[in-house]
């Protein structure tokens, strides 16, 4: 049997919650930590065992202890999954850094870049952790669709990493006969196509607010996949990824899922909704719509166009019509 770990997983949205209870039905510890402004998660998992906000009617392992105070969280663990919004990964990342003791593996589960300085979260897991756990820092991505991973349907994600015992631990934790991990050293290309696929799955949401049909999805996926593999090149990444779990997988994944908080956002906003009515529809982070400024500011820094990110960008922050934009965009690429 493999040894027992303990493990902190920062974040107790749907995603931080789906993967702790993958974690703890593998027999690991879990402690589960959300930020200060929201203790509701928590409260209702140690008086149900069940996040009734995020993941409500799935039961959690008894494995999984919620735990406000993040030094008790941390204390004496293996692993850290960051599972935050990207753009409050910064700020937690600087009051984790003095807790860790510096045997500690972590792991970027939140699919972002940082909107000021355009630097990936691992890069900022390196800037900020103590020496010794820089070269641990990993990333997992992939078509992860929280409520299913916490019901046990098969799931399958990238894993990006250079370091084989950071690898070997992280498998460990999480890999069981219906969640596997496939590992990739490309961590520019997982964490790019990880974090940017959100934008162009707004677009699989105007497509069916608009009651588009299947065909054009389908020819809007493969132009989406094209701009984010130009910008992984650019970024010093592989090319290759695009196709890979992180990329191709993750924008199917989320682009195409009913339940998908930016591709029900995009829906809204083809419906009518303005970009705060739409965002408030889903309930939660619509991690899309800050993404779409980031991508602009990528392709202005690397000098690439990206006419399909441009379109739906001008949707969501200039409040152009969803159908005129769509169409012209359609008439002049396609």
């Amino acid at each position: 049997m493999s040894k027992q770990l303990n493990i902190a997983i920062l974040g107790a949205g749907n995603m931080g919650t789906a993967i702790a209870q993958v974690v703890a039905q593998n027999g690991h510890n879990v402690k589960l930590w959300n930020y200060e402004g929201d203790q509701e998660p928590l409260i209702q998992i140690r008086a149900k065992q069940e996040n009734k906000k995020f993941l409500p009617g799935i039961k959690l392992s008894n494995n999984i202890k919620p735990e406000p105070d993040l030094k008790t969280a941390l204390y004496q663990t293996q692993v850290v999954f960051f599972v935050l919004p990207s753009n409050f990964m910064e700020s937690l990342i600087k009051k984790v850094a003095p807790l860790l003791t510096g045997k500690e593996i972590c792991v970027d589960a939140s699919k972002g870049l940082d909107e000021k300085s355009l630097w990936l979260i691992p890069d900022i897991l390196k800037k900020h952790l103590p020496p010794k756990l820089k070269s641990y820092v990993t990333s997992i991505s992939g078509p992860a669709i929280a409520r299913d991973m916490a019901l046990g349907g098969f799931t399958a994600m990238n894993l990006a990493s250079t370091n084989q015992y950071a690898t070997k631990i992280i498998k460990q934790a999480i890999e069981n006969k219906n969640f596997k991990l496939f590992v990739t050293k490309d961590i520019i290309g997982v964490e790019i196509a990880g974090s940017l696929k959100n934008v162009y799955a707004l677009a699989m949401g105007f497509c069916d607010g608009l009651k588009y049909p299947m065909n054009t999805k389908a020819a809007l996926l493969v132009l989406a996949l094209k701009e984010i593999g130009i910008l992984i090149k650019k970024m010093g990444g592989k090319a290759e990824t695009i196709y890979d779990l992180a990329g191709l997988g993750d924008l199917v994944g989320t682009g195409l899922c009913a339940t998908s908080r930016n591709r029900r956002c995009g829906e809204g906003l083809a419906k009518g909704l303005n970009r705060e009515e739409a965002t408030a529809n889903v309930g939660q982070v619509v991690e899309g719509i800050n993404a779409c400024k980031v991508l602009m500011t990528l392709g202005k820094k690397y000098r690439i166009k990206l006419p399909f990110a441009e379109m739906v960008y001008k949707i969501v922050w200039k409040n152009a019509n969803v159908e005129k934009e769509m169409q012209k965009f359609l008439r002049k690429t396609c």
